[in-house]
């Protein structure tokens, strides 16, 4: 990106810019800039990620009867509702 603008500065210190042609005060000196930018600045990065899951991490799961039933209790003192649980799983036998 290529762009200018004005920088105006005064006999105090203070500093202003405009992008047109500034009206000065007595005290005040314009500085004309040409800034030239590289575009990747104002590129937002992309964040790519890759996810693998290997075989040997997958492992069967076992979910005891007293398992269902502490969850099940639990869920219906916090909640007041009547809750039934059951264990639907995908192993590699069948459905």
């Amino acid at each position: 990106m290529n762009t200018h603008c004005y920088l105006i500065v005064s006999n105090t210190g203070k500093v202003r810019v405009t992008k047109t042609k500034p009206a000065l005060e007595w005290n005040e000196i314009a500085i004309n800039l040409s800034i030239s930018l590289p575009d990747l600045l104002f590129k937002r990065p992309l964040l790519n990620a890759n996810v693998i899951v290997g075989d040997d991490a997958v492992r069967p799961v076992e979910i005891s009867p007293e398992i269902l039933i502490n969850t099940a209790q639990l869920i219906e003192q916090q909640t007041g509702l009547k809750v039934e649980l059951s264990v639907v799983g995908q192993g590699g036998d069948g459905p």
